[in-house]
């Protein structure tokens, strides 16, 4: 304006021109006005990002899902714009450390995991072995015993792994089962014997429980006797009969016992129950 070679109101063209000019400051004000703020707010968000970042970084142990968090950062953070450089760098520098520092302590963890993995195999391994020298036993009491100190010890082990601890499981639980199973049958034949040592003793009972002293004490007393013999030497029967049947031997010793003690054969003849009537006590149930 002030060099213009024309003709005309040059006053009214500068005031134009200085309206103009007026306004033009006012908006670049304004919108440096709005480049600040909106660089202070992007600031803003970065700095949570970095500082959301560095808690992860020192507390979190929920490795994967923490993981994936600090990659949404990373992509977040890069839509974020309008941010001096220097004051950007210095703000990636903070991410960055904290991604690095919650990496190795990650790396960290799982490295002891790795080990006490190792060692929890082994120790289930090793169980696994007792398990096995044990099933074949048929000392039923103490290896029983012993199955179940071993499951005790199993279970204070730590887990290895979803996959390989339900391998290692099978083959614990395999080797207990042969132990078992053959208890189980070892049971079934006892209490089968055991059964039949009832009924052999239950038929000698029911001959001793015909026996009259009444008629022939002496008669009585050999009768019984030999009856006790056989009865004795039969073996185990099951442990809820054990004292019915001892005390209908009993029943049958005192009736033997009582008729020589009153003298069923007359005075001059008094006899006594047999040595073994005599000494027999009343026996508590044994297994």
């Amino acid at each position: 304006m002030p060099t213009a070679d024309v003709v005309g109101d040059l006053p009214a063209l500068a005031s134009r021109l200085g309206t103009i000019l007026e306004a033009s400051e006012a908006a670049a004000a304004v919108a440096r006005a709005e480049k600040a703020k909106a660089r202070v707010e992007q600031i803003a968000r970065k700095e949570a990002l970095a500082a959301e970042a560095e808690t992860i970084a020192a507390d979190s142990t929920q490795w994967k899902a923490a993981g994936d968090r600090l990659k949404a950062i990373v992509e977040e953070w890069k839509t974020i714009k309008g941010i001096d450089r220097k004051t950007d760098e210095a703000l990636w520098t903070r991410f960055a450390a904290a991604r690095d520092a919650f990496g190795r302590r990650r790396g960290s963890h799982f490295a002891a995991l790795d080990v006490q993995r190792s060692e929890s195999r082994a120790a289930k391994s090793e169980l696994i072995a007792e398990a096995e020298k044990l099933a074949t036993s048929t000392e039923w009491g103490p290896t029983s015993a012993a199955m179940r100190g071993l499951m005790d010890r199993w279970k204070a082990v730590p887990r290895v792994g979803r996959d390989t601890d339900d391998d290692l499981w099978k083959k614990f639980r395999a080797a207990q089962d042969v132990f078992f199973a053959a208890r189980t049958e070892s049971d079934k034949a006892r209490n089968s014997e055991q059964k039949g040592n009832q009924e052999k003793k239950e038929a000698l009972l029911a001959e001793a429980e015909k026996i009259d002293p009444t008629r022939d004490l002496r008669g009585a007393q050999n009768a019984l006797r030999k009856i006790q013999e056989r009865y004795d030497a039969i073996g185990h029967v099951p442990r809820e009969v054990m004292r019915s049947l001892e005390d209908r031997m009993q029943a049958v010793e005192e009736k033997v016992r009582g008729a020589a003690d009153s003298g069923a054969r007359g005075p001059s003849r008094r006899t006594r129950c047999s040595p073994r009537c005599a000494r027999r006590p009343r026996r508590p149930p044994t297994s």
